[in-house]
């Protein structure tokens, strides 16, 4: 496992490694949502676009990898291991892609990213639940003022009921935080490389079984989106991938860190793309929940070096 370091602790030559992964995960991981749903907008249907742009991500991450690295990395430690990280993707990259896109036919890809930048603490909560490990109470005051910035997010214009993309994004978090657990505990000797690119295969095999409900009407649509899906599906794969490689060059939580900053690139492409509006409420809550993550994520750096 790579050490954990502060970015204080990293010289000038260790930290020019670092910048392309940082730009491509929190960049990848800030334009997946908004291009997916910009393939909505553009009349893609939520199942077919899950999962032609998890497929899209597959591949796309299989390429980056053997570019970098060759096979090395990309075959399973032992037999079990390929069931394992299939368990892991159907849920973690099936499921819960296909909740989300759903849920964004009603919500913003901003909103989205704010779930998306939970999904750390997800894995933190049910680490507690399932393993049993601690968390500083320090972690729970942040983690309530994450949560109140989420409602801010989604309690907008006076209104006081929160609607089914609401739920359906809350759906996600015990999913990834039960995928993200297992694997911990069965995938633990796997190469990162080995799970990034298990996951998303693994999510598209998933999502397959939805196929045979889409109507054929609904492919045809997919043309009208296809240079969106294409990004969203190479966003993923370089968010993944860029955060697998800061990981190897600054450790897991400084790489949750810097992926915690996906959502303010999200708000304002939307913004920028898609010309959504949001008011101030919203955009505090969109503050809170990313200066939450990325103190959570330091911490976490602080407490392991």
């Amino acid at each position: 496992m790579p050490s954990i370091r502060r970015p204080g602790n990293l010289s000038i030559a260790e930290q020019k490694p670092l910048i392309v992964p940082v730009l491509l995960g929190a960049g990848g991981l800030g334009v997946a949502p908004l291009a997916k749903k910009a393939a909505l907008t553009a009349g893609a249907a939520p199942a077919p676009l899950a999962f032609t742009t998890t497929l899209v991500a597959a591949f796309a991450a299989i390429a980056f990898l053997l570019g970098a690295r060759g096979l090395r990395g990309l075959v399973a430690p032992r037999g079990r291991a390929y069931l394992h990280v299939f368990l892991v993707g159907f849920l973690g990259s099936g499921a819960v892609a296909l909740l989300a896109v759903i849920a964004m036919t009603g919500t913003t890809a901003t909103n989205r990213g704010l779930f998306q930048s939970m999904y750390p603490v997800a894995t933190a909560v049910a680490a507690r639940a399932l393993l049993g490990e601690r968390l500083r109470r320090l972690a729970y005051l942040v983690i309530g003022c994450m949560t109140l910035g989420l409602l801010a997010m989604n309690l907008s214009s006076g209104d006081l009921r929160l609607g089914p993309p609401f739920w359906l994004l809350t759906l996600t978090l015990p999913l990834i935080g039960l995928s993200d657990v297992y694997a911990r505990r069965t995938l633990d000797d796997a190469d990162p490389a080995f799970v990034t690119v298990g996951r998303l295969v693994s999510g598209a095999l998933g999502l397959a079984l939805v196929l045979p409900w889409v109507a054929a009407e609904q492919w045809v649509e997919l043309r009208d989106a296809a240079a969106w899906i294409g990004a969203a599906g190479v966003a993923t794969a370089a968010g993944l991938v860029g955060l697998y490689r800061a990981m190897d060059t600054a450790g897991a939580s400084l790489a949750a860190a810097f992926a915690a900053l996906a959502p303010v690139v999200t708000v304002s492409l939307e913004w920028v793309v898609l010309g959504a509006t949001f008011s101030v409420p919203q955009l505090a809550g969109v503050a809170t929940v990313v200066a939450g993550g990325t103190a959570l994520a330091l911490a976490g750096s602080k407490a392991r070096t």
